[in-house]
């Protein structure tokens, strides 16, 4: 299930370093272990997993977790939703003087949604080492770091407005979703995340949800919806 959350304010994210007690821990060491001896590149470091928003005040509550209780929820679920933020990039197409949007088409390869298409880059908030607030310029910063990493482009560096939380319960995820507008649309470099991308305009990338959305990951199908439904707004 995909739940859109409407953020219509600045958003702050306030950390609870607070060691966490899990009920299921042993069962989740068992298969952790289990994960580990499949592939050894696993590393179990520290996350940040969502825990509540507040409306009201814009502060996102995060808790510091340790990474092997996200990645067993196939087997043992412990409840807990990966923190991440999602840039939905958005350039001028000066011919047909309308923006488009970029999509990306993920790898067969990756553990989820191999071979559908996004929004993104994305991916998981850094824990931050001594800060236990994140301002939206950090937060900014998270989603500059994912893009310049997985697609090579580098952006200004102002905060952009986060639009949204998109919420995944099958992967257990929290994305922010920042828009970042683009002064043009830039090449992309196909490379192991990415296969294909191109850019549409907002119209067209909801007809695509209407016609046929098992071509586009879960999360990416709502949220384009969400953005065509409240363009006007």
């Amino acid at each position: 299930m995909v739940r859109i959350e409407a953020i219509m304010g600045p958003i702050t994210i306030k950390i609870d370093r607070s060691p966490k007690v899990h009920e299921q821990a042993d069962a989740v060491d068992v298969a952790w272990q289990g994960l580990c001896a499949q592939n050894p590149r696993y590393f179990n470091g520290s996350m940040l997993a969502f825990d509540s928003y507040d409306p009201a005040t814009g502060v996102i509550h995060a808790s510091v977790e340790e990474y092997k209780h996200h990645a067993v929820r196939d087997t043992v679920d412990a409840g807990i939703s990966l923190l991440a933020v999602t840039g939905i990039l958005i350039a001028p197409d000066y011919v047909r003087d309308v923006g488009v949007y970029l999509l990306g088409k993920r790898s067969t390869q990756l553990h989820r949604y191999g071979g559908l298409w996004e929004f993104g880059p994305s991916g998981g908030v850094d824990v931050p080492r001594v800060r236990n607030t994140l301002h939206l310029k950090q937060i900014t910063a998270e989603v500059a770091r994912e893009i310049k990493e997985e697609i090579g482009v580098r952006i200004s560096s102002r905060p952009y407005a986060a639009r949204a939380l998109v919420h995944d319960d099958a992967v257990g995820s929290t994305d922010i979703a920042i828009p970042v507008v683009l002064d043009h649309a830039p090449a992309i470099n196909t490379n192991w995340e990415y296969t294909e991308t191109k850019w549409l305009t907002l119209e067209e990338l909801y007809n695509w949800t209407q016609t046929h959305p098992e071509e586009l990951i879960p999360t990416t199908v709502e949220l384009a919806r969400f953005l065509y439904e409240s363009r006007d707004a």
